[in-house]
């Protein structure tokens, strides 16, 4: 189980939390303080933690692994250092804000049947996803493509992968998100959607049967976007 330790007054100010796994030779004579993320300063070892293994986002609860689930911890093929990135919604600008928001991972020593894991799908953030302004709706797609879902699962997994819950995850300008699934050129049930997007209710969809994600599959995440109420390019970024 893990659940966000959201600092009292800080509820508005703390957008979202991802949880990284380093790689393993990580120098350790980095960790004795934070850093801004993606700055000329941050640790060049910080940029060897990128498969996220959680996420949280505003409004979500604490997250709980179905019992056959869990989250691997201590072994030798798991994360010995992880990176904890926060992001922060600032509108105001306000300065001088010290914030100790962060998360608690719940551990038990009965091992669970599979190991969980994150799968990533949607649009790659970068200055290239831009949305004009005033727009009553605009549509972006992340293809997570055939071939690539081939290459990542092919080798380890044949059988395929079992995906248990989703988190979609936007900002102030979503409105929808649907995350489609096809299979032999056949589109199947939608995996997760949320037609009525709030960026202040952002909470893991939790699905009432396993779906199975076989090599050479492929997802589509589909992003729905109101801009009406903006004057200027949105531009996306770190």
């Amino acid at each position: 189980q893990v659940e966000p330790l959201i600092q009292k007054g800080h509820e508005n100010l703390v957008h979202h939390i991802l949880l990284y796994q380093c790689s393993s030779n990580l120098n350790d004579s980095v960790l004795d303080y934070g850093h801004e993320c993606y700055h000329p300063n941050m640790p060049d070892s910080f940029l060897t933690c990128e498969t996220v293994i959680f996420a949280w986002a505003i409004g979500g609860e604490g997250f709980t692994y179905p019992p056959h689930v869990g989250l691997s911890i201590g072994t030798a093929a798991d994360p010995q250092f992880v990176l904890m990135e926060v992001h922060y919604d600032n509108p105001s600008y306000t300065e001088g804000l010290i914030d100790n928001s962060g998360l608690r991972l719940i551990y038990t020593p009965v091992i669970r049947k599979y190991d969980a894991g994150v799968i990533e799908a949607g649009l790659w953030v970068s200055l290239f996803h831009n949305i004009p302004p005033d727009m009553p709706e605009f549509v972006s797609e992340g293809h997570c493509t055939l071939e690539c879902l081939e290459e990542a699962l092919g080798a380890e997994r044949p059988a395929g992968i079992h995906v248990f819950a989703v988190l979609l995850h936007a900002h102030l300008a979503g409105r929808a998100i649907r995350m489609r699934h096809f299979r032999n050129g056949q589109e199947q049930k939608l995996l997760a959607y949320d037609d009525d997007f709030d960026f202040n209710f952002q909470e893991f969809q939790y699905l009432k049967e396993e779906r199975t994600i076989l090599p050479g599959d492929n997802l589509i995440t589909e992003c729905h976007y109101s801009t009406v109420d903006r004057t200027h390019m949105t531009w996306v970024r770190q």
